[in-house]
């Protein structure tokens, strides 16, 4: 792999796209990302993600990103309630020069059912015929009222997993890989962070932090998202043979639903 004559050491990161490497040339040392999010120059820009180096074409057609390497590291479980965290979240959900840059780029609105139909692609055959889960999407469909329709939609990163946020040695806090960005509900992104890392009885205490603004359809919509959330995570956690784990979000998703 070579930019300006250079020819740059490749090392592959751990992850689940099969994307992202680490680029090492003389004494510089980049992250590389194959085929990223166009919108990661304006999150660079904003310091949301780590500074942007260059873009190229390769010759199979890929775009390549090269990155500035910070040095630091990721974020664990029990850091996910830290002010810090809860305020770098925010503050991208009220973005609005990032959120108009989106929609100037032809990005649409992701509405409750455009967000179901992205939980049924690429869905595992044995979870599409999932009797259960198919009589809480019925009932999903069937809660979708105004008030889910009328709120303001916002930017979201779409995956905010802990591995996704990196402190570097200078404290600065990043939100890294954003190929899953959406225009759509504050709370698609919340409630998925939510169900991943607390008990309900912690969540109140996270959105206080937060300032999240309780309106009248705020406990619908909690509701709503959570069963969404918890269907995704149970997709993903069946991806991964990590069978423990969808027995356990399975116990949560019904605790949801019927309370």
């Amino acid at each position: 792999m070579y930019h300006d004559s250079e020819e740059w050491q490749i090392t592959p990161l751990s992850g689940n796209t099969g994307q992202a490497y680490m680029g090492v040339s003389k004494d510089e040392k980049v992250f590389f990302k194959r085929n990223t999010s166009p919108f990661i120059a304006a999150l660079a820009a904003e310091g949301i993600t780590p500074k942007l180096k260059w873009t190229q074409r390769t010759y199979t057609g890929d775009i390549l990103t090269a990155q500035e390497w910070e040095e630091g590291q990721l974020l664990n479980k029990q850091d996910m309630a830290n002010q810090e965290v809860i305020d770098l979240i925010r503050s991208i959900h009220q973005n609005d020069s990032l959120l108009n840059l989106l929609k100037r780029a032809k990005a649409q609105e992701s509405s409750p059912l455009d967000l179901i139909k992205d939980y049924y692609q690429g869905l595992p055959h044995s979870l599409k015929f999932h009797s259960y889960f198919n009589h809480i999407i019925q009932q999903m469909e069937h809660m979708i009222d105004r008030d889910f329709l009328e709120i303001d939609y916002c930017i979201c990163h779409g995956d905010l997993n802990h591995n996704n946020f990196l402190l570097t040695n200078d404290q600065h806090l990043y939100l890294v890989d954003w190929d899953n960005v959406k225009i759509a509900d504050p709370l698609f992104d919340i409630c998925y962070l939510l169900c991943h890392y607390f008990s309900p009885t912690e969540w109140m205490q996270w959105f206080n932090l937060y300032e999240f603004p309780i309106t009248d359809s705020f406990q619908k919509r909690v509701k709503w998202y959570s069963l969404l959330a918890c269907l995704n995570l149970i997709k993903e956690y069946y991806a991964e043979d990590r069978h423990y784990q969808v027995n356990e979000t399975i116990v949560l998703l019904k605790n949801i639903y019927e309370n």
